[in-house]
């Protein structure tokens, strides 16, 4: 009998880690003959780096309700569900529905900042909080390090890591990537949207200190533009600095081609584990970063450089050491492209996302 599946989350546009994932995860279950229905929580096609609060825009995911009734046709309501208390409350009518009809519930976390919103809480908000995340009967991580945010709520053999991934659909066989790849200069690339908490203000920035000491190097950046947080002096006046937009399929390749080190200076409280780390990893980039969320399970100083979260001056000094060690760049960066290729593939993290799955069900 073929298992049924309906997967709520967000899905593009506009893009993001989640919607990306839900979007793969949708595809590959339908090719290892699971039947998937989806509903789409995405209220906007537009990024913003509020989070937590309700507003009438949000308030439009109430026509998702109508659509509650879906719950009952699967084996497994599975959930990519929010960080803040508003973003687990929206849930509550499928939550409530599959518990009612005995379905399967499965959540899956694309963060770290859970259990932060829920020690934040008091009163009513605390209880009903955790009282719909007890409610699934199985939680999904990133990795390891991220567990601990569905500790107070489930118990610990159901809880399951499930890695990210690298879209197949970018990556160059490895002979042919190490023909075209340039590692004689730096060559820094952010790939991200625009949030300032994603640390893109830190590194324009450290980019215009180290060009006031006489040090250029190229840099390119891609992702949504932020409403409220307004780069266009830094892209108006560092003239070694190029805004490309939005990117996808082969102009996003051509980028990650292109750069030899992948800059995500990130503290945003909503991190996971970026898969535009683990693209830029699979096409052979040195990755400079930060220890945040589940990023340290996946870097390690044998393929990363680390900076202090929100100092300028730390990233300006690595970018600084970075201009003058081409052999670093480029050994950490052939490096990645071996380590994303033995694990984190899109068919790893399918066949991996189909075992828990099935474990769930049974």
């Amino acid at each position: 009998m073929q298992n049924k599946i309906l997967i709520i989350g967000p899905f593009p546009p506009p893009i993001s880690g989640v919607s990306i994932a839900n979007q793969v995860i949708s595809k590959g279950l339908r090719k290892k003959n699971w039947k998937v229905d989806t509903i789409n929580s995405e209220y906007s096609e537009t990024i913003t780096h509020k989070h937590g609060t309700i507003s009438l825009k949000k308030l439009y995911f109430i026509r998702t309700y109508l659509l509650v009734g879906k719950v009952l046709f699967s084996k497994i309501t599975y959930i990519t569900i929010g960080q803040s208390y508003f973003g687990v409350l929206k849930y509550l009518p499928f939550i409530i529905l599959a518990k009612l009809a005995r379905k399967k519930l499965v959540v899956h976390l694309h963060g770290n900042h859970l259990l932060k919103e829920y020690n934040t809480l008091e009163g009513l908000k605390r209880i009903i909080f955790h009282k719909l995340i007890s409610m699934f009967d199985y939680g999904i991580v990133l990795s390891k390090s991220l567990r601990n945010n569905f500790e107070p709520f489930l118990k610990k053999e159901s809880i399951f890591e499930l890695h990210n991934f690298f879209e197949e659909s970018l990556i160059l066989p490895p002979e042919e990537l190490i023909q075209q790849k340039e590692y004689s200069e730096l060559r820094v690339l952010f790939l991200s949207n625009l949030i300032e908490e994603k640390g893109i203000n830190i590194l324009l920035e450290a980019v215009k200190k180290l060009k006031d000491k006489g040090i250029n190097f190229q840099l390119k950046v891609a992702g949504n533009k932020i409403k409220e947080n307004n780069l266009s002096n830094y892209f108006n006046t560092l003239d070694s600095v190029d805004y490309v937009g939005v990117v996808h399929g082969k102009e996003k390749q051509k980028l990650l081609l292109w750069s030899n080190v992948f800059c995500l200076p990130t503290f945003y409280k909503m991190e996971g584990q970026p898969i535009s780390i683990l693209e830029a990893m699979a096409m052979g980039n040195l990755i400079l970063t930060t220890n945040h969320a589940g990023i340290t399970d996946i870097c390690k100083e044998q393929n990363a450089v680390f900076c202090e979260k929100e100092s300028v001056e730390d990233l300006a000094k690595k970018l600084e050491e970075l201009v003058n060690d081409q052999n670093q760049i480029r050994q950490k960066g052939l490096l990645n492209m071996q380590y994303a290729n033995a694990y984190f593939t899109e068919e790893m993290f399918i066949e991996n996302a189909n075992k828990i799955l099935l474990q769930c069900i049974n």
